[in-house]
């Protein structure tokens, strides 16, 4: 079982390294952390994008090249599309971001999932590490579904749970976020949090649960009366999974590390492997989580159907 961020990097040890399509590694410090990452074992990095651009941040990260493949990237799209190709042919099981907007990550995969016929819903899962939780707690969708129906919404769970499966959490427990309010009638988002708890009782998700609260007073209290200590919050009454309502409210969230002690990975869960999309503001050695995280997914998925 996967309970931190630290449990991913020992056993990517073992389970590297594995072949990592790495689209426009064009920065010093995306360069460092797949530097860092063949380094223990984690990867054996395809390079992909511009040679010269390429050459440089690696001379700046102090990482020789030669013994790794490179493929010469056109636009932007097209280097995208080249590295998740990759993926989708099972030529590389992981597949990770360097200096490129991830608006062309996700069309690439979103086209790839379309022509492999999946019907798979491109979703987007956010870990947070959090200081005295006994789990990794994964905001989802916070990068690709801007405002989801209660259809897509179903989609974007059983790729969280998929997810939480592979951690070994057989059965993860859900908060469906949402606002209330007393008069005006129910939220939209209320009233598919009601749909969705149904559906999972029905087994609809898979072995899960839908607990049954929509902000964190009633995560953490059980209720809406009771007086809150913020000071002694029960971290590990979180659940492991919190959909979000729409895109902007989980990519707000999510980046609350900034500010607050949590550890936060992310990747785009697809039906052929996990994709590393770091931040542009992420450090190396954060960055060698997300891959860490990255590699060990695509092994455990290797071994399961989605």
């Amino acid at each position: 079982m996967i309970r931190s961020l630290d449990d991913f990097e020992r056993q990517a040890q073992e389970k590297g390294p594995k072949k990592m399509a790495v689209l426009a590694p064009e920065d010093e410090e995306f360069m460092l952390a797949v530097k860092k990452s063949w380094e223990r074992g984690y990867i054996e990095p395809v390079l992909i994008g511009d040679e010269q651009r390429i050459a440089q941040a690696a001379a700046k990260a102090a990482f020789d090249l030669s013994p790794f493949a490179k493929i010469t990237g056109g636009d932007l799209q097209g280097i995208s599309d080249l590295g998740i190709q990759m993926l989708f042919a099972g030529t590389a099981p992981i597949a990770g971001k360097g200096q490129i907007p991830t608006s062309y990550i996700y069309r690439s995969i979103i086209r790839a999932e379309a022509k492999a016929g999946s019907g798979m819903t491109v979703s987007v899962v956010t870990f947070w590490e959090i200081p005295g939780c006994d789990h990794l707690v994964a905001f989802t969708d916070t990068g690709v579904n801007i405002i989801p129906d209660l259809k897509a919404k179903g989609e974007i769970i059983k790729n969280a749970v998929f997810a939480y499966r592979l951690l070994g959490f057989p059965r993860p427990k859900i908060a469906v976020l949402s606002g209330q309010r007393e008069v005006g009638g129910r939220l939209a988002s209320y009233e598919d949090y009601e749909a969705l708890q149904k559906a999972a009782a029905a087994g609809d998700f898979g072995p899960c649960e839908i607990v049954a609260a929509t902000s964190f007073t009633e995560i953490f209290l059980g209720g809406r009366d009771r007086k809150m200590d913020y000071r002694r919050l029960p971290e590990a009454a979180l659940p492991h999974i919190l959909l979000v309502p729409c895109l902007d409210t989980g990519n707000i969230i999510c980046k609350l590390d900034f500010f607050l002690d949590v550890n936060r990975s992310s990747l785009v869960a697809t039906s052929r492997g996990p994709v590393c999309i770091p931040a542009r503001s992420d450090f190396s050695d954060n960055i060698v989580q997300q891959i860490a995280m990255c590699v060990v997914l695509a092994d455990r998925m290797g071994k399961e159907v989605l």
